[in-house]
């Protein structure tokens, strides 16, 4: 901060701008702050302490009406945010930025200021929404080197809701990938157990965890163990011993175990015991293959920008824009109108109970919404469609045959897909009136999530609500 005499701008019309003159103010100066990064910060003991319980603290009791006081935790970056609230009740946007928003936050919570973390968690999300999804990863390995893993706070909420619903290993191959094993830790700690949506199947994390580990180790010069010398591979199973405990076993598949982390010999062999056992038993049977609640987004496996995805994935639009150059007679055939689909990018496989809704927000042409085999050409659309879907008239499709299912769906409604992989049986609802379990859909193979859509529709995909088993596509 500057010092000296500066030049005021007319007093009394506005309280925040003449408090925030007096933070460059040093005739106003009593006290001085010892910062963390060895930079000293000046302000008056009476603004200070007024507004914050821990100032007041540490000025008049702990200190002892000390003149100067040092904040090992806190560097002068947070503590001239924390100044500037402390005087004006207020934060200049551009000064709160990715790299140092943990810092504020974690200044906040020392000095007790609530309607600052507000502001902090607010600029947090923003930051999230707007920016490349690694901005998650990269405040997470911030967090949890600031706090410590056993923190639980508004902020580490935040964050684990935000990388849970992100795939791992979509950014896997970025040498910059900002996820800290540490923040990987945290982040396995705090979902192991929880209903979190999540978005990486149980045997991808592991993939995930021992390609950073193995590229932590190497200095990014390797990404397969096979490649490590002995050193390195040792190494490698020492850093992983501090994850293992946060990666669940028995949701894994049995060959998966045998073949890729068996021969490994990083986990106890009593827990490959416990998690073939628990494999083979009824439990086994209906355990998921991923933690917490699934969760999916559309992929478009096309090479065009239609159907258009946004809301991070969760909504698929046909835009008008794509066809100005169409005639009429192109752009509507097929009954009504050109369609495409997207799919979801989870795949479910032999067994389980799935659930997951998909909202029409726009309906300019007819919908299907349903599953299609993860072999099949999904582009094929009514009555040539080869999955199993519900069309927005009301019929069910599949292999060429279609059949009244008196389930028609208007703008607005919520389509709930019903997906038992078990009985290989599907069933839909609308708004919650579920109908009955469609008769002759038989030997549903593994499947993803799938609609199709003509121009002027738009669809949302609400997560799964239920689920008993998923592996990543």
């Amino acid at each position: 901060m500057s010092s000296g005499l500066i030049t005021w701008h007319p007093s009394g019309r506005s309280l925040e701008n003449d408090l925030r003159q007096l933070i460059n103010d040093n005739r106003f100066f009593d006290i001085t702050l010892k910062c963390s990064d060895g930079k000293e910060l000046s302000g008056c003991k009476a603004i200070l302490a007024t507004r914050s319980d821990t100032f007041n603290s540490l000025i008049f009791i702990q200190s002892k009406w000390n003149v100067i006081l040092s904040f090992d935790n806190i560097n002068s970056n947070a503590m001239k945010i924390i100044l500037d609230y402390l005087y004006t009740s207020k934060v200049e946007e551009n000064n709160v930025t990715i790299n140092n928003v943990i810092e504020v936050y974690h200044a906040s919570i020392y000095f007790k200021l609530i309607g600052l973390q507000k502001l902090i968690i607010d600029c947090t999300r923003k930051s999230l929404k707007d920016g490349h999804p690694n901005i998650g990863k990269k405040l997470l390995s911030q967090f949890v080197e600031k706090f410590s893993l056993n923190m639980n706070n508004k902020m580490s909420q935040i964050l684990i809701d935000w990388v849970s619903k992100e795939k791992l290993e979509n950014y896997e191959n970025d040498e910059n990938d900002p996820l800290s094993l540490e923040g990987l830790r945290y982040l396995l700690m705090k979902t192991f157990d929880a209903q979190t949506p999540f978005a990486t199947p149980e045997f991808s994390i592991w993939e995930y965890a021992l390609k950073k580990v193995i590229k932590s180790v190497t200095k990014n010069k390797q990404s397969n163990l096979a490649m490590c010398n002995s050193c390195e591979v040792n190494e490698v199973k020492h850093n992983l011993s501090s994850l293992i405990d946060h990666i669940n076993l028995r949701l894994m598949d049995a060959a998966e175990i045998n073949q890729h982390i068996d021969p490994l010999n990083v986990f106890p062999m009593e827990k490959l015991k416990n998690a073939y056992f628990s494999i083979a038993s009824d439990e086994g049977s209906i355990l998921p293959l991923i933690r917490g609640v699934p969760i999916f987004r559309w992929k478009n496996r096309r090479l065009d920008r239609n159907p258009a995805i946004s809301n991070g994935g969760f909504t698929v639009e046909m835009i008008a824009g794509q066809y100005k150059s169409l005639s009429v007679d192109s752009i509507f055939k097929d009954r009504g109108g050109q369609y495409k689909s997207v799919s979801g990018d989870l795949i479910f496989k032999d067994r389980g109970l799935y659930e997951w809704n998909v909202v029409a927000e726009k309906l300019g042409q007819k919908v299907y919404i349903g599953i299609c085999g993860i072999n099949e050409d999904f582009n094929k659309i009514g009555q040539n469609f080869f999955g199993w879907v519900l069309g927005s008239d009301g019929y069910v499709y599949h292999n060429k045959e279609w059949k009244w299912y008196d389930a028609r769906i208007k703008k607005d409604d919520k389509v709930t897909i019903h997906l038992d992989m078990k009985m290989k049986s599907c069933a839909f609802s609308i708004n919650g009136n579920k109908k009955p379990i469609v008769s002759g859909w038989k030997d549903i193979p593994s499947v993803y999530p799938i609609v199709s859509l003509g121009y002027g529709s738009k669809l949302r995909i609400e997560p799964i609500t239920r689920v008993e088993s998923c592996v990543s596509s």
